[in-house]
């Protein structure tokens, strides 16, 4: 079954006193039938009168090809998505697990009497913790 896709341009061009538009539309037609047109069947069938069954075949051949290429693409865009989720889930861990040692760190620093080194480890551990929670740019939503 061939399918159509109409394309629309629009041209303009300017004289001194006119102006003047020109629509343009195309119909552009992209054949993706696994059979020939009519008259092509009938003209390969004056000239092998068994060609009928070859072509039948060979479209059912064409077709689970089809098939099996699409469902390879839809287990592969499945895969995708499961790695996605799975390296968010590692990084929001992993930067959890940062932050919370650095804020333990600096609790024991600052009451082992390093205040100073204890206050920067407070501090770099909090903003870690906020810096994590802002929306990253590749995050949709």
């Amino acid at each position: 079954m061939a399918k159509g896709e109409l394309q629309q341009k629009s041209q303009i061009s300017k004289d001194r006193n006119n102006t003047t538009i020109e629509q343009i539309e195309q119909n552009i037609v992209v054949d993706d039938s696994l059979l020939p047109t009519a008259e092509e069947l009938a003209k390969l069938k004056e000239l092998d009168p068994d060609i009928m069954t070859w072509i039948k075949d060979r479209c059912v051949v064409e077709q689970d090809a089809r098939v099996d290429f699409h469902k390879n693409r839809m287990v592969l865009a499945k895969y995708d998505v499961k790695w996605f989720h799975r390296n968010n889930l590692f990084s929001m861990l992993l930067v959890f697990f940062i932050a919370v040692l650095g804020l333990l760190l600096a609790y024991l620093l600052i009451s082992n009497g390093h205040t100073v080194v204890g206050s920067i480890f407070g501090a770099t551990g909090l903003a870690v913790m906020l810096f994590s929670m802002r929306k990253s740019p590749n995050n949709k939503n």
